[in-house]
C-alpha cells in the first residue's frame, strides 16, 4: 500500500475515534406490554356497561424508542440532542403518527443555563429533559393504563408533548431550578390551518420552579393555553386557560409519601382525560375548579406497592358552542399497584383502578369505570 494511502487511512481512523469520542450518542428504549381488563357503565338509559378483554401496551410505562448525545464545545458549552418516539409493542404502530411523537429536541447549555428547542415535554408532563411533572410527583406518574390513575385523570390539560417549543432551564441554586416555555404552536399535526406564531393557532406558555433537597421534592407549574380563533360568524371564542399546579413529596425511608393541587380556569372540555367515556364534560365549554390528589410508595416483599386517591371539581366557565344543562360535575379516582424488580432492567407489575363521575345533569347517574393490568417493564 502506498504511503499516501496508509496516511489518509490513520487520519480517517484517528478522526472517526476523535468524532465518537466528542460526540456521545447513546440508543435507549422501554418496552411495556401486558393483559388489561376494563369495566365501563356510563349510567346511561338503554345503553349496557361494556366489559373488555384485551392485549395493551404502554400501561406501566409508555413504550419509546430514542437516541440522544451531546458534545462538548469547549469554554463551558455543551450541545446535545434527543430523539424519542413512541410505539405500541403489541401491534407495532407508531403513536400519534409521528416517527417521534415524545420529543425532538436540541439543547445548548452553559454556565447560565440550558435552552432547548423542537418538540419538547410541556413543562406539566413527564416527557423529554423539559417535562417537569412526572414520576417525582405521583407514585403512577402520568401512565398505569386508562383508569389507574396518577395526575392525567384528576388534573386537567398538560401531560403531552408540544410542538415548536422554546424552553429554558436555569443553573440549580441550592437545589432549585426554574424553568420557562414558550410554544409558537402546539400541534401540527392536529391543527393543520392555523398558523405559528399567530392567533389562529393555540400557543402555550408556562413557568416552573423545582427544588430537590435531601427527602424532599417540590415542583410548581404555571401554565396558559392560547386557544386559536376560529373566526367563526355568531360564534363565542375561548378564553386563554390558565392552570397554577403544585405538587410535593417527602421519601420518609419506610415510605415514600405524594401530594398535589391544581386549580384551573378556562380548561376545554377535550382537555379532560376520558371525557366522552365516563361522562359529558362537554364539548364546546370551558372549565374551572380544583383537583387534589394523595399517594404513597411503600417497600414491600423486594417490591414497591402504591397507592394513591385524587378528587376533582369542576364548573362550566364558559360555553361557546354547548348549550346543554351542565353545570358542575365531580371525579373521584382511587389506585393500587405493585412493581416487582426482576433485574435492574426488567420488572412486573399489577394495579387497579377506579373512576367514578357525577354532575348535576341527572342525579341518578353515576357514570363509573375501573380496569385491572398487568405486564412486564424491560429497559434497553
Amino acid at each position: 500500500m502506498r504511503a499516501s494511502h496508509i496516511s489518509a487511512a490513520v487520519l480517517a481512523a484517528a478522526f472517526a475515534m476523535g468524532t465518537a469520542q466528542a460526540a456521545q450518542v447513546e440508543l435507549y428504549g422501554i418496552i411495556d406490554t401486558g393483559l388489561n381488563y376494563q369495566h365501563v357503565d356510563k349510567d346511561l338509559a338503554n345503553e349496557d356497561a361494556t366489559d373488555q378483554f384485551q392485549m395493551k401496551s404502554s400501561q406501566n410505562t409508555p413504550n419509546r424508542w430514542g437516541m440522544r448525545g451531546s458534545e462538548d464545545l469547549g469554554n463551558g458549552l455543551k450541545v446535545g440532542f434527543m430523539l424519542e418516539g413512541q410505539f405500541g409493542s403489541d401491534d407495532g404502530t407508531m403513536t400519534g403518527g409521528r416517527l417521534f411523537q415524545r420529543t425532538a429536541q436540541l439543547s445548548l447549555a452553559s454556565s447560565y443555563g440550558t435552552v432547548v428547542v423542537g418538540r419538547s415535554g410541556a413543562l406539566r408532563s413527564g416527557f423529554g429533559t423539559t417535562g417537569i411533572w412526572g414520576p417525582k410527583v405521583s407514585p403512577f406518574s402520568n401512565s398505569w393504563g386508562d383508569y389507574i390513575t396518577g395526575s392525567k385523570y384528576i388534573m386537567p390539560g398538560g401531560f403531552k408533548a408540544v410542538d415548536n417549543a422554546i424552553t429554558y432551564q436555569s443553573p440549580v441554586f441550592s437545589g432549585v431550578q426554574l424553568h420557562a416555555q414558550y410554544s409558537f404552536k402546539i400541534n401540527n399535526v392536529e391543527d393543520k390551518d392555523g398558523v405559528e406564531g399567530k392567533s389562529s393557532s393555540d400557543r402555550q406558555w408556562a413557568l416552573g420552579a423545582t427544588y430537590t433537597g435531601g427527602p424532599v421534592h417540590v415542583a410548581f407549574v404555571l401554565d396558559s393555553v392560547l386557544y386559536g380563533n376560529d373566526f367563526i360568524a355568531n360564534q363565542d371564542e375561548y378564553d386563554d386557560s390558565l392552570a397554577a399546579s403544585l405538587a410535593g413529596t417527602y421519601d420518609f425511608g419506610f415510605l415514600k409519601l405524594y401530594a398535589s393541587g391544581m386549580y384551573f380556569k378556562g380548561m376545554k372540555g377535550t382537555d379532560f382525560q376520558g371525557h366522552n367515556v365516563l361522562k359529558d364534560i362537554a364539548d364546546g365549554a370551558s372549565y374551572k375548579g380544583y383537583s387534589l390528589q394523595v399517594g404513597a410508595d411503600v417497600p414491600a416483599f423486594g417490591g414497591t406497592a402504591k397507592v394513591n386517591f385524587g378528587w376533582m371539581d369542576g364548573q362550566v366557565d364558559q360555553r361557546v358552542t354547548y348549550r346543554g344543562e351542565l353545570e358542575d360535575i365531580d371525579r373521584f379516582s382511587a389506585a393500587l399497584g405493585y412493581v416487582y424488580p426482576l433485574s435492574k432492567r426488567t420488572s412486573v407489575y399489577g394495579g387497579l383502578g377506579y373512576v367514578m363521575d357525577s354532575s348535576n345533569t341527572n342525579e341518578n347517574s353515576d357514570p363509573s369505570a375501573y380496569e385491572a393490568v398487568c405486564g412486564i417493564v424491560h429497559r434497553f
